[in-house]
């Protein structure tokens, strides 16, 4: 290198180093000035702001700093009684959750706010709320006929408030609803609405993820030439606009295409570029998702010693952030590899992780759900308790303004007798509505107390039904599985081994049936002792085997699905429910089931 252009590469690294030093300064002198403003503040609703302002500044940088501020927000907004301080506190520590992907507080909060802000009337922050709440829900997968409700929800109040901005947010994530149910079309549809609103607005990051959603859409069907002008386009926008998550994504679905198109360099290029993006974001979700898909790749072009690079990878990285959902993808993609390379063993035991990182993930989606509806009919049930807070102090109130009358009365000595008289017809009635009313509120607390017991032991009898079903089919698949072992001996020998490797892989998926009714019995057994007491008063001379029978009869479950269940005959399940018709004296036009479901 000559000296002129020695010199040309020195000043490039001194401005990047000096650009990089003034942003980290900037950002210091923002938080420090915050700081030292917060110091000389008493507890009122500026302190409050700045706390806020702090905790957004932390927000990327240092989650858990970010909720220290908050919390302390939090807590002089709620001693103050601030409806506003406290919508806006409670907004921002659901922004803090979501950030750090702790998306079950994040849900709490975003509920709570959104009741501040309707006492507020505040149409366009209700809008934002709900949009986040359904994209939750969406990316998240908990619920798409809950996410749905708040993102149409969050859709009326954006047009009530004429917000396009939010509207087009709406529409761009019932897209999203669409596109996760594989409804394409309408996908299309909804995208295309949100970019033909944020053009006329002119929102800059909008229209490129809008462009990004086309060109996936284009993508899916097969229309790759489409899809890459959209991305192409997205790209531009996501470059000038300096908005690196979103360039990850591009860069990421350019990979995509490219795979597809058997263009393996240039894939593999656009996949390296999305994945140091992300690292260089500290997005470790995206980074995880972005290495799987290039050790698919390998693995789709039998590259497998390459594949064997990157899952480890994955896996460790998974590990170290408790990302299941990558040490899941991780142990399946290192098991399809093994298999590629011949290790029968390895590719088992690989596997094996990934089934149970599978069962797992399922468990905790079905506890997240229930958590949700805990969080929603907690916060219902928090709103009868205020009301009812707030009618005890109206009483008290009222009982104050009545001594005042009393002694106002008291000191008109001719009306005395009168006055008394009065005074004890007032008193009486007053009592008389305090207790009526509040005998009227603890029982209405009572009411949804009751109720969301019985809405838990509903979610209960329903997970038993999933439960039953999921150990029908394996039931099914192990009468199957006895069915290829017989027929066996008449497979060639070339082909037997290949055979006995998928029914290997088959068997350990459903190896665990004896163990699961076992479970299941438990699990019936905890759910409907309370049915068993009323029965056995009922009907004392009914068995152990046959209250069982009730409990799955109330179930709805079909004799050939109870037969499977516990391993016996249809014909021993129709004796069974003619023996218990016969001890119950039911006419035959009454259904047995709907007999013991009302019991």
């Amino acid at each position: 290198m000559n000296r002129a252009g020695f010199s040309a590469l020195f000043f490039i690294v001194l401005s990047v180093i000096n650009l990089f030093w003034n942003t980290i300064s900037y950002a210091t002198q923002v938080s420090d000035s915050l700081t030292k403003v917060l110091s000389g503040l008493e507890d009122n609703e500026h302190k409050i702001s700045v706390l806020n302002d702090l905790a957004l500044e932390f927000r990327d940088t240092d989650p858990d700093k970010a909720l220290f501020y908050s919390r302390q927000a939090l807590s002089i907004a709620t001693r103050l009684q601030s409806i506003t301080s406290c919508a806006v506190t409670n907004k921002v520590m659901g922004e803090i959750f979501e950030y750090k992907h702790n998306y079950q507080p994040s849900i709490n909060y975003y509920l709570i706010s959104i009741k501040h802000y309707k006492s507020l009337d505040d149409k366009n922050e209700l809008a934002r709320i709900y949009n986040k709440l359904g994209h939750i829900y969406i990316t998240n997968q908990y619920d798409y006929d809950q996410g749905m409700a708040y993102i149409q929800t969050a859709f009326e109040y954006a047009e009530q408030a004429g917000n396009r901005k939010e509207l087009a947010a709406s529409l761009n994530s019932l897209g999203g609803i669409c596109y996760y149910r594989n409804e394409l079309d309408k996908a299309f549809d909804y995208f295309k609405d949100a970019l033909k609103i944020r053009e006329e607005i002119g929102d800059q990051s909008g229209i490129a993820a809008s462009l990004n959603n086309v060109g996936e859409i284009h993508r899916l069907k097969g229309d790759f030439s489409k899809a890459l002008d959209y991305y192409q386009q997205a790209i531009g926008i996501n470059q000038e606009i300096h908005h690196d998550k979103y360039l990850s994504i591009n860069y990421l679905n350019l990979g995509l295409i490219y795979a597809s198109r058997k263009n393996n360099e240039k894939a593999l290029d656009y996949f390296h570029k999305s994945i140091e993006l992300n690292k260089k974001q500290n997005d470790t979700a995206s980074m995880i998702k972005g290495m799987v898909e290039m050790g698919n790749f390998f693995n789709k072009n039998e590259q497998f010693d390459e594949a064997l690079k990157v899952f480890p990878e994955v896996l460790e990285l998974s590990e170290k952030f408790n990302e299941l959902n990558g040490q899941r993808d991780a142990h399946l993609g290192m098991s399809i590899a093994f298999d590629g390379k011949g290790n029968i063993r390895r590719a088992f035991d690989a596997y094996k992780q990934y089934t149970n990182l599978h069962d797992s993930l399922f468990l905790k989606a079905k506890a997240d759900q229930m958590d949700e509806m805990h969080s929603r009919f907690a916060v219902n049930l928090k709103e009868k308790e205020i009301a009812l807070k707030d009618n005890e102090i109206a009483l008290l109130q009222q009982e104050k303004n009545l001594s005042q009358t009393r002694q106002l009365l008291l000191a008109l000595s001719l009306l005395v007798g009168i006055m008394v008289m009065v005074l004890v017809y007032t008193n009486q009635q007053a009592k008389h509505r305090k207790n009526k009313l509040m005998m009227e509120q603890e029982a209405a607390l009572s009411k949804a107390r009751q109720d969301l017991m019985e809405i838990e032991l509903r979610n209960k009898s329903n997970d038993l039904t999933n439960v039953a079903l999921h150990l029908i089919e394996k039931n099914k698949f192990l009468h199957e599985l006895k069915q290829e072992l017989r027929s066996l001996k008449d497979v060639p020998l070339a082909q037997r081994e290949e055979r006995i490797k998928e029914l290997t892989i088959n068997v350990q998926q459903n190896i665990n049936l004896q163990k699961d009714l076992q479970e299941f019995q438990s699990h019936i057994d905890e759910v409907n002792t309370s049915f068993y007491r009323k029965l056995k008063a009922r009907f004392p001379t009914l068995t152990k085997n046959e209250e069982h029978l009730c409990a799955m009869l109330r179930l709805d479950l079909s004799s050939k699905e109870i037969a499977s269940l516990n391993n016996i005959t249809i014909r021993a399940v129709e004796m069974g429910r003619y023996r218990l018709r016969k001890k119950f004296e039911l006419p035959s036009h009454i259904s047995i089931s709907d007999f013991l479901r009302e019991l």
